[in-house]
């Protein structure tokens, strides 16, 4: 069941690599650390590691999800159940992007309130995000696709910042590796995956890629990146921190 697109509203498929990796990104990665480390302590870095490569085995079927369906996951749905009954079942998912778009905006807030502006009104600041938002979203698919662009490329130069903390790390921090279950591993990799999320807006903008089958290895080099990102962040963040006052913090033993 093929979707009819414009091809002026389709995107390039490298594009795909920064819808993705943007989506994935995000506010989370400011705290993501601590929740992974109350389970597996100072493993768990290997949970993140575990986590981003079985996205991959994700990602591959989400692709042959909208390959075989020729569409979106509402296509999909449609095609397996029929008209009423497909949109019934896509409504989760429409939830599911309103909730996580909610929860985004929430702690995007947080973070500005608490470390610049404690007095901004959450209301306002909102509105007016949302006002943002939705002229970017009525630009189209190529708008949305640009401001994800220069999401990626400008705040790039960061990731030097995270160097000047290195005289102050101490990586026998780690040590010694594999000292936790299998079972906290694979605990700490579900906690991930709420850090991981983003991908799935793939089976939603699938018919606006220009030769879909030509995205799959920019898709997959977004979930790549995200991965050694946030591997690299967590490496770093347990050797900067000192095993004494870890200890205080996550109760480590």
């Amino acid at each position: 069941m093929e979707q009819i697109v414009p091809e002026k509203a389709k995107i390039s498929p490298f594009l795909v690599f920064f819808l993705i990796h943007k989506m994935q990104v995000g506010v989370g990665v400011l705290g993501f650390q601590r929740i992974i480390a109350l389970t597996a302590g100072y493993d768990a870095w290997i949970a993140v590691i575990i986590s981003g490569l079985s996205i991959h085995i994700i990602l591959w079927m989400l692709y042959k999800i909208a390959e075989t369906a020729d569409g979106d996951i509402m296509t999909a749905h449609t095609v397996i159940f029929g008209n009423k009954m497909g949109k019934l079942i896509s409504l989760p998912f429409v939830i599911y992007y309103l909730v996580s778009a909610v929860t985004v905006l929430s702690n995007f807030i947080k973070v500005i309130q608490v470390w610049m502006f404690p007095d901004l009104s959450t209301f306002w600041y909102s509105l007016a995000f949302c006002c943002l938002t939705t002229y970017i979203v009525f630009g189209g698919i190529r708008t949305i696709a640009g401001v994800a662009f220069f999401g990626f490329v400008l705040p790039a130069y960061l990731v030097f910042t995270f160097l000047f903390t290195i005289p102050y790390t101490d990586f026998r921090n780690l040590l010694p590796i594999f000292d936790h279950s299998i079972k906290d591993l694979v605990k700490a990799s579900y906690q991930m995956s709420f850090t991981y999320s983003g991908y799935l807006i793939l089976l939603f903008i699938y018919p606006f890629i220009k030769e879909p089958k030509k995205s799959k290895k920019w898709a997959h080099l977004a979930v790549l990146l995200a991965m050694i990102a946030y591997t690299f962040l967590t490496i770093l963040t347990f050797a900067y921190i000192l095993k004494d006052s870890c200890k205080k913090t996550y109760g480590q033993p």
